[in-house]
C-alpha cells in the first residue's frame, strides 16, 4: 500500500489505515511501525500506535533504525504481518534503514506475505529508483534520486501529487529511468493485492504516466491515466523484486 500522505487519522473503520490493519490480520496482526523518515520519530510512532490500537490491531511495536536496532527488532520485522512506514524525508528514511541493515528484513517480510504500507516518504521508498528531491529551473524539473526498497521495481512513485502539482516532476522521473510513474494524491492509496490486482482506495486520484519509448526514443509522447477510488489498473505489476 503506497499512500500519498496526509491520510485520515481519525481511526475511522472506512479509512486507509483501517484497511491496512485489516489486511495485516486485524486483532491477530503483528504490526511494526518504522518512523525514521520523521524529524520527530518517537512522537510519530506514538501517534500511529494510538491509531492502530483504536483500530483493534493485535501486537504493535515501533522500531527505530535511526538510533539503531536490536536482534529482537529485526526479528519483529521478519515476523510482522504489517509494516507501516511513516512520512517525512525519504532520503533520511533509507539512510537509516541501510545503516541498521533493515532493508532486507523488510523485503523478506513482504515476500513472505506481510503487508507494507508507506505514507508520503514511506510511499516513495516503495520503488527501487526513488525520487529524493527536486528543484525547478528555467521551467524544467531537476530531479535527484536515491535507492528505495525496491518492492515495486518497475515503477517510480511520487506523493502529495495533485496537491503539490507534481505531474511534470513525475514525467521527468519516469522518462529518466524508463519506468512507469505513479503519482498518488493525499489520503489516497494504490494497493498491490496478493492476487495481483492493483486497486485505488481513499479520497483522491492516482495518476499513471507511461512514457512510450517505442514511439520516440526521447519519450516525448506519454500515456496518461487518472484513476479514481475503486478503479483497477488495466495491467498487473509485480509485488516484489
Amino acid at each position: 500500500m503506497a499512500i500519498g500522505g496526509n491520510e485520515d487519522k481519525r481511526a475511522a473503520r472506512t479509512s486507509i489505515l483501517a484497511a491496512f490493519v485489516e489486511r495485516a490480520g486485524g486483532a491477530e496482526s503483528r504490526i511494526v511501525i518504522v518512523p525514521s523518515a520523521s524529524i520527530a520519530p518517537r512522537e510519530r510512532a506514538q501517534r500511529y500506535t494510538k491509531i492502530f490500537t483504536r483500530l483493534h490491531a493485535g501486537q504493535i511495536r515501533a522500531v527505530h533504525p535511526e538510533t539503531g536496532v536490536t536482534a529482537e527488532d529485526i526479528e519483529a520485522i521478519r515476523n510482522a504481518t504489517g509494516i507501516f512506514v511513516t512520512g517525512g524525508d525519504q532520503v533520511r528514511l533509507m539512510e537509516a534503514l541501510r545503516a541498521a541493515k533493515c532493508v532486507e528484513p523488510i523485503r523478506s517480510a513482504v515476500r513472505k506475505g506481510a503487508v507494507y504500507a508507506g505514507t508520503s516518504a514511506g510511499a516513495s521508498a516503495v520503488s527501487r529508483q526513488m525520487i529524493a528531491c527536486s528543484t525547478r529551473k528555467k521551467g524544467a524539473d531537476i530531479v535527484e534520486y536515491d535507492e528505495g526498497l525496491g518492492l515495486i521495481p518497475d515503477a517510480i512513485i511520487d506523493q502529495h501529487f495533485g496537491q503539490r502539482r507534481r505531474l511534470t516532476r513525475l514525467i521527468s522521473a519516469a522518462n529518466a529511468h524508463l519506468l512507469t510513474g505513479i503519482g498518488i494524491d493525499e489520503n489516497t492509496a494504490i494497493v498491490w493485492n496478493r492476487d495481483g490486482v492493483v486497486t485505488v482506495e481513499g479520497a483522491g486520484e492516482v495518476t499513471i504516466v507511461d512514457p512510450d519509448h517505442r514511439l520516440n526514443a526521447h519519450a516525448r509522447s506519454y500515456r496518461l491515466q487518472v484513476l479514481k477510488p475503486g478503479a483497477t489498473l488495466p495491467e498487473r505489476r509485480r509485488l516484489a523484486g
